[in-house]
């Protein structure tokens, strides 16, 4: 009986505002023995309010995650808001999970919306992105990675992110207010925690952001910078290799490195990071 409670009060907060009638329907769905309905139709206005107030929790995390995006949005966020809650509602028992289910199911729908802005996804995902990358444990103030080689990998801080845009997104004015169109192109954006607690970004180029990608997914150093200059049609040579060691460099000097890591066995299944975000 309980859990049949629990779907009932389920539906009344994520579907339109209760009334008697749909009350009654819900308890006659899931089966609500007599007393309890008798006692739910009682309390419909408390119901109401309590509807509202976990609605209102919810609404403001998102706010608090994505502020700009939700002003520039107007409206819609309210209306994109109700239906993420009727259609899908959230799987999370943590506010701050919220805004990357909410933004899993807007993205499609964004796309095909004349009225949503071609970057708004960008820009919803950089700001999420925030909240999501400080929650993360950063390396420890004075961490020294020990040295590198060819044949390791290389050990990663979990508070990392690697992202897409289509948009420089991550180049518009922090104000709520603004309304700046971002540039179209394309960006490759790591998103980390620094020792000092500070969520920073750093714009990675096609060979960089190939050696971080293929570093998160297991390869040794030598196979990561070998693989992304093939992919980035450039030939191994003195200025890439020398490229490569600056970007490690400054890596380790921005807290992101923890150290060399063993080579992953042969035969191994290559894995998904979950730093890794695809374009939206």
């Amino acid at each position: 009986m309980q859990q049949a409670l629990d779907h009932v009060l389920g539906a009344l907060v994520l579907r339109p505002a209760p009334r008697r009638e749909s009350l009654a329907a819900l308890c006659e769905k899931y089966a609500v023995g007599a007393d309890d309905r008798a006692a739910l139709s009682e309390s419909l206005e408390r119901l109401a309010v309590y509807r509202e107030l976990v609605r209102g929790n919810l609404r403001e995390a998102l706010l608090l995650s994505i502020p700009r995006s939700a002003a520039r949005l107007g409206p819609l966020f309210d209306e994109y808001f109700d239906r993420f809650l009727s259609e899908q509602a959230p799987r999370t028992h943590y506010l701050r999970d919220v805004t990357p289910e909410l933004l899993g199911f807007c993205r499609p729908l964004w796309v095909v919306d004349a009225r949503v802005p071609s970057y708004l996804a960008d820009l919803a995902l950089h700001e999420s992105l925030h909240i999501e990358v400080s929650a993360l444990p950063s390396l420890p103030r004075g961490h020294v990675a020990a040295p590198l080689t060819l044949e390791s990998g290389v050990a990663l801080t979990e508070a990392l992110r690697l992202v897409n845009y289509r948009h420089a997104v991550h180049e518009l004015p922090a104000g709520v207010a603004d309304r700046t169109v971002p540039a179209e192109r394309p960006v490759r954006l790591l998103v980390y925690r620094s020792p000092e607690h500070e969520v920073r970004y750093l714009e990675l180029t096609a060979l960089a952001h190939g050696i971080v990608q293929r570093l998160l997914l297991g390869d040794s150093l030598g196979s990561a910078v070998q693989g992304a200059a093939a992919e980035a049609g450039s030939a191994l040579t003195e200025a890439v290799l020398s490229g490569a060691a600056q970007l490690l460099a400054d890596l380790a000097e921005r807290g992101v490195i923890r150290g060399p890591e063993r080579e992953p066995e042969p035969g191994a299944e290559a894995k998904t990071s979950p730093a890794m975000r695809p374009p939206p």
